[in-house]
C-alpha cells in the first residue's frame, strides 16, 4: 500500500483492506500507520542485514561486495522505476522530520547504517583488501550522501534522465580512488604507492 500511495495517502483503512485482516486484529498490534510503516523498516533492516552476511560469506571480497550492493540497487530501481518503498520513506522523513521521536528514530536508522557500510569497510580492511584514504566513518557516511542523492535523482526525475549507471560507475570508482583496493596488504603486492 504505502508503494502504491506513499506514505502520506496511505491510510490505516486502506492497509486493512489490502491485508484483508479485520480491523481489530490489527489494532491488536498496531494503532497507527506510523506504526505499521515502522516495523516494516525495522522488517527490512533485519532483511537486509541477513542478506549482507550471506554476500559476505559468498563472495571472494569486500570489494565484490561492494560492487553487488551497488549493482543490485541499480537493478532494483530500473525494475521499479518510481523508487518500490524509498519515496514512501523520504515522504516519512520529510513529513516529520519536526516530530522528536521520529526523527530520533531516523538518526538512529541512518548511524545504524552508517555503522553498517563502515563494519563492512573495515572487514575489507582487516582482510588486506582496503588502505583508505579517507577515516572509514567519514567514508560511510560520504558513501551515503552520494547514494541518496543518486536514489532521489533518480525517483524524481526518472534513472534515464538522472543518468542512474553513469552515475554508480562514476561512484564505484572514486570509492576505488578511496579505499585502494589491492594497496593494504603485503608491499609486494600493492597496485600502486601511496
Amino acid at each position: 500500500m504505502f508503494i502504491q500511495k506513499g506514505y502520506g495517502a496511505a491510510t490505516l483503512k486502506d492497509i486493512i483492506e489490502e491485508t484483508g485482516m479485520s480491523r481489530g486484529w490489527i489494532y491488536l498490534y498496531y494503532q497507527t500507520k506510523e506504526e505499521i510503516f515502522e516495523d516494516l523498516l525495522e522488517y527490512q533492516d533485519r532483511e537486509y542485514e541477513r542478506y549482507l552476511s550471506e554476500l559476505v560469506a559468498a563472495k571472494p571480497s569486500i570489494w565484490d561486495v561492494v560492487e553487488t550492493l551497488y549493482s543490485e540497487q541499480l537493478e532494483q530501481l530500473q525494475r521499479s522505476p518510481d523508487g518500490g518503498l524509498m519515496p514512501a520513506f523520504y515522504e516519512y522523513s520529510l513529513v516529520g522530520w519536526r516530530d522528536s521521536a521520529r526523527r530520533d528514530l531516523l538518526s538512529r536508522r541512518y548511524e545504524q547504517g552508517i555503522a553498517r557500510f563502515a563494519a563492512l569497510i573495515r572487514l575489507g580492511i582487516d582482510r588486506g583488501e582496503f588502505s583508505p584514504r579517507l577515516d572509514v566513518d567519514n567514508f560511510a557516511r560520504l558513501a551515503a550522501s552520494y547514494q541518496e542523492g543518486i536514489l532521489t535523482h533518480s525517483i524524481t526525475i526518472g534513472i534515464r534522465q538522472a543518468n542512474a549507471p553513469m552515475q554508480i560507475e562514476a561512484l564505484l570508482s572514486y570509492f576505488k580512488t578511496l579505499l585502494r583496493p589491492g594497496f593494504g596488504g603485503d608491499p609486494a603486492q600493492r597496485e600502486d604507492g601511496p
